[in-house]
């Protein structure tokens, strides 16, 4: 393909014209000295460290320096965020919520989850460059924005560009997993390194677990055995964090009933944890519209029963709960 028909390609998607490190310096306005060293020495503008995990293992995070994620941000905005994931992708996108993941399971009889173990460690940059070069982008330029995106070889935990670069590569996954499953009536849905899949018979299901794992590593990604799962009709299914039923997915009751007990601490001033209430509600209005009007009503109520009181005045000017 000659460099007019790539650059025709990238105007059509409309992605920025770039042939050369000049043209990129020109179009995210940075010198051409600051967007070589940004693209050349990316190994030493990051800051590595492990936080903690609730299963007692560290999770490293690669935090790029301000300069380096203020170009990854551009390129996030102008070139990645133009781009399609897979239908069957429902994060790390603009709009997607955990919800979206939950909701087409709704109904199911049997549920499979699968984590990937090492999710953007096992994105490597010859993936990431296979992105650029196939929407348009010359060698060099793929090259140049594949170091930009990429840290020791892979996906860094801590950059803008992860989420969507991961997304893209696992289009492929996506749609290996779908050709499989759809045919066989199952429902599949992934949730950055969450795979979700969902059907009304036991049989379908075990037979899928032992099947998608060869897929998966055939795509260079390994299950973490330690969280795969499949929930029956006798246990409470949970997408993504949250409840599935026959008709409904959202919060689940015992984490209404958590939410309910801690406003109820809030009126009758055992807890005076605002923050944490309002971050609750905002979640629950988010994911589950139907639990947030009961705890709408039930926040009038108590009002009627502690009205007066200091503590129901404070909670009416903390807490923003809306109509």
């Amino acid at each position: 393909m000659s460099n007019k028909s790539y650059i025709y390609r990238l105007k059509n998607l409309g992605l920025p014209a770039i042939e050369s490190i000049d043209d990129l310096a020109d179009a995210c306005r940075l010198s051409l000295g600051k967007v070589k060293y940004l693209s050349y020495r990316t190994e030493y503008l990051y800051k590595v460290f492990c936080i903690p995990k609730k299963t007692g293992k560290t999770r490293t995070i690669s935090q790029p320096n301000r300069e380096l994620k203020a170009l990854q941000a551009w390129v996030l905005r102008n070139i990645l965020d133009k781009l399609s994931s897979s239908e069957h992708s429902k994060g790390f996108d603009k709009g997607a919520s955990i919800l979206d993941n939950a909701s087409p399971h709704v109904g199911a009889n049997y549920i499979l989850t699968i984590d990937l173990e090492d999710f953007f460690s096992n994105v490597k940059a010859s993936h990431v460059y296979k992105i650029f070069h196939s929407i348009g982008y010359n060698d060099k330029i793929s090259a140049i924005l594949t170091n930009i995106c990429t840290f020791k070889g892979a996906l860094p935990q801590g950059a803008p560009t992860s989420p969507k670069l991961a997304n893209l590569v696992c289009a492929k996954l996506d749609s290996r997993l779908h050709g499989y499953a759809g045919p066989k009536g199952i429902v599949y849905t992934r949730y950055a390194d969450d795979l979700t899949l969902s059907g009304q018979t036991p049989q379908k299901i075990y037979k899928a677990s032992q099947f998608i794992g060869t897929v998966i590593s055939d795509e260079g990604f390994s299950v973490n055995k330690a969280k795969t799962n499949i929930c029956g009709t006798q246990k409470q299914k949970k997408v993504t964090g949250l409840v599935v039923s026959e008709h409904h997915a959202g919060i689940g009751r015992q984490k209404y009933r958590e939410i309910r007990s801690k406003i109820h601490y809030l009126f009758e001033g055992k807890s005076n944890d605002f923050h944490q209430v309002n971050g609750l509600l905002a979640f629950t209005y988010s994911v589950d519209r139907k639990s947030y009007k009961r705890i709408y009503s039930y926040v009038n109520k108590l009002k009627l029963r502690y009205s007066g009181s200091e503590a129901s005045k404070k909670i009416a000017a903390e807490i923003g709960i809306k109509a």
